[in-house]
C-alpha cells in the first residue's frame, strides 16, 4: 500500500508496476523519425530503503553505487542504458562528446564513470575494468534531500528500436528484498605487493630523484592482497566502509564477478553549474586515545615541516588548475585538521567559477592525474610510477563518479579494493618529500588498509 505523508511514497514493488506502466506509454509515444538520442527518465517515489542493501540484492552482471560526503546522495544502479568504454585514454573526446549527448537530452541523468590511473589498463586482475567506463544505469534506486526513489532509463539512438524492450527487462529483473549471508568470512592469506624490502627500495630510488629535483612529490602505492575463506558481496565490504567512513565519497561499479569499490576522503572536483569546489588533504598523524590526544597531535601535523611541505606542493598544484581554467577562485589561507576514522589530515578548500568554454573534459584533464596519489609535477611523477612500482595500479587512484549537465561529482579512487572472486585487493599509497623516512611511509600506506582489514572479520557494520 502508499505510504501517507507529505508526498505519495509506494513500496518497492507497487513502485516497480507503476514504472513499467509509464514506461509502456513514454515508449509509445516516441517518434520513430527522431535522429538524435532520447533518454527516457522517469521514477516514482518509494519508502524509506537503503540503495546499498537493495543493490545486494540484484543479480546483474552490472551494478554501480555512489555516495556523495556526508550522504546528500546515494544512488545504486543496475543495468545499462548507455555504456561506452575504451582501453586508453585516447578515446577521451569520442567518449565524452557521446556523454554530453546524454546528459544534454536528459539533464537529469547521471553517467557514472570510472577511470584508469594511468593511460591504459593491462594486468590480468583488471580485465573487467578498462582504462574507462561510462555508464548510466537502467534501472537506480536513489537517495538524495527528497526522499528514495525508483528511477528507470532508456536511451533510445536512432539505430536502436531495441532499447524499449532492454528497458523493460532491465526493471522487470529488479528484485525485492531478500535474506543476505552475512557471515564472517576470516582471510587464509596475505600477500603485500611490493614485500617490505622491495617497497623501501623503490622509496629510495625515488628520494634519490627528489634529492636531484626531477620531482618534488611523489606518492609511492602498495597492495595488500588476501585469499578469503569464501565468496562474499563487495556490497558487504563496502557497507562497512561507508559506516566507519560517514563523511567521505562511497563507489562500487561491478562487472561480472569482479567489483571495484571503496570510500575517499578526495575530491578531483565538483561541479553545479559552472561553479567547482574542491579540496587537497596531505600530511597525516594517527587518531589519539581521546579529545585531548587528537587535538596534541592534530596540533603537532600542522607544525611539521615534512607534512607542511607536502601540504604546499599539493595545494600550489591544484592552485595553479584553478588559476589556469576559472574566471575567479578562492583559496582557503591555512590548512585545517581532517578527522577520519584512524587518522587525520592537513585539509584546504578551494572553489571557483569555471570560464566560458570550459568543459568537464578539460577540468578533469587539468586535475587528473592528482598530486595526491602521484606527486608534483603530476604526470613526471605518473611516469616515474608507471615504470618502477611493480604492480599496475589500474583504476586505483583515477577518477571515480558521476557526471550530469548541471553537476558532476568526481572524486580520487585513493582508497580501494579489487573484489576477484574470494581473492581481495586493497590499495593505499604514501607521499614521499625530501627528508621523508621510508620505513615511516610503509606504515603510513599500511594505516589506509585499516578500514578494509577491520572488515574481512565483521561484513556488516
Amino acid at each position: 500500500m502508499p505510504q501517507q505523508g507529505d508526498a505519495l511514497r509506494y513500496g518497492l514493488e507497487e513502485g516497480k508496476k507503476i514504472l513499467l506502466h509509464q514506461l509502456q506509454g513514454a515508449l509509445a509515444g516516441l517518434s520513430a523519425s527522431d535522429r538524435s538520442p532520447v533518454v527516457v527518465r522517469l521514477k516514482v517515489p518509494l519508502m524509506d530503503i537503503d540503495p546499498v542493501r537493495w543493490l545486494a540484492c540484484q543479480k546483474h552482471a552490472r551494478k554501480v553505487y555512489w555516495r556523495s560526503p556526508e550522504g546528500n546522495l546515494a544512488v545504486a544502479g543496475i543495468g545499462a542504458a548507455f555504456e561506452i568504454s575504451s582501453d586508453g585514454w585516447y578515446a577521451l573526446d569520442e567518449i565524452f562528446a557521446q556523454v554530453q549527448e546524454i546528459t544534454a537530452a536528459c539533464p537529469q541523468a547521471r553517467v557514472f564513470a570510472g577511470m584508469s590511473f594511468n593511460r591504459a589498463v593491462s594486468a590480468v586482475e583488471w580485465k573487467g575494468f578498462p582504462a574507462m567506463r561510462f555508464i548510466l544505469p537502467a534501472v537506480e534506486v536513489f537517495r538524495d534531500t527528497d526522499g528514495v526513489f525508483l528511477a528507470v532509463n532508456v536511451v533510445r539512438g536512432h539505430d536502436d528500436a531495441s532499447a524499449g524492450s532492454c528497458g523493460r527487462a532491465d526493471l522487470e529483473q529488479v528484485r525485492f528484498f531478500d535474506e543476505v549471508t552475512t557471515e564472517d568470512i576470516l582471510p587464509v592469506a596475505r600477500e603485500d605487493v611490493p614485500d617490505h624490502e622491495d617497497w623501501i627500495s623503490c622509496a629510495q630510488e625515488a628520494l634519490a630523484c627528489l634529492e636531484r629535483g626531477e620531482f618534488q612529490k611523489i606518492v609511492l602505492a602498495r597492495r595488500m592482497t588476501l585469499e578469503l575463506g569464501g565468496v562474499v558481496a563487495p556490497e558487504q565490504f563496502l557497507e562497512m566502509l561507508l559506516a566507519r567512513q560517514k563523511n567521505d565519497f562511497g563507489f562500487l561499479f561491478a562487472a561480472g564477478e569482479d567489483a571495484f569499490f571503496g570510500v575517499s576522503p578526495e575530491p578531483l572536483y565538483s561541479r553545479r553549474g559552472l561553479r567547482v569546489e574542491s579540496r587537497t588533504i596531505s600530511g597525516v598523524c594517527p587518531r589519539g586515545r581521546d579529545a585531548a590526544h587528537d587535538e596534541k597531535l592534530s596540533v603537532a601535523l600542522l607544525k611539521s615541516d615534512k607534512g607542511l611541505r607536502g601540504h604546499n606542493l599539493a595545494a600550489g598544484a591544484m592552485i595553479e588548475v584553478f588559476r589556469q581554467f576559472c574566471r575567479s577562485y578562492q583559496v582557503d589561507c591555512e590548512p585545517e585538521i581532517l578527522r577520519r576514522a584512524h587518522e587525520q589530515h592537513l585539509l584546504m578548500r578551494l572553489s571557483g567559477m569555471l570560464s566560458e568554454g570550459i568543459s568537464d573534459k578539460e577540468f578533469l584533464q587539468a586535475l587528473h592525474p592528482s598530486p595526491v596519489v602521484a606527486g608534483v609535477p603530476a604526470e613526471k611523477a605518473r611516469l616515474f610510477l608507471q615504470q618502477h612500482e611493480v604492480f599496475d595500479r589500474g583504476w586505483f587512484g583515477g577518477p571515480v563518479g558521476f557526471i550530469s549537465q548541471d553537476h558532476t561529482e568526481l572524486a580520487v579512487a585513493g582508497r580501494a579494493c579489487l573484489l576477484e572472486a574470494t581473492s581481495l585487493h586493497a590499495y593505499a599509497a604514501a607521499p614521499l618529500v625530501i627528508g621523508s623516512i621510508p620505513l615511516d611511509a610503509w606504515e603510513d600506506a599500511g594505516a589506509g588498509m585499516k578500514d578494509i582489514l577491520d572488515s574481512v572479520h565483521r561484513t556488516r557494520p
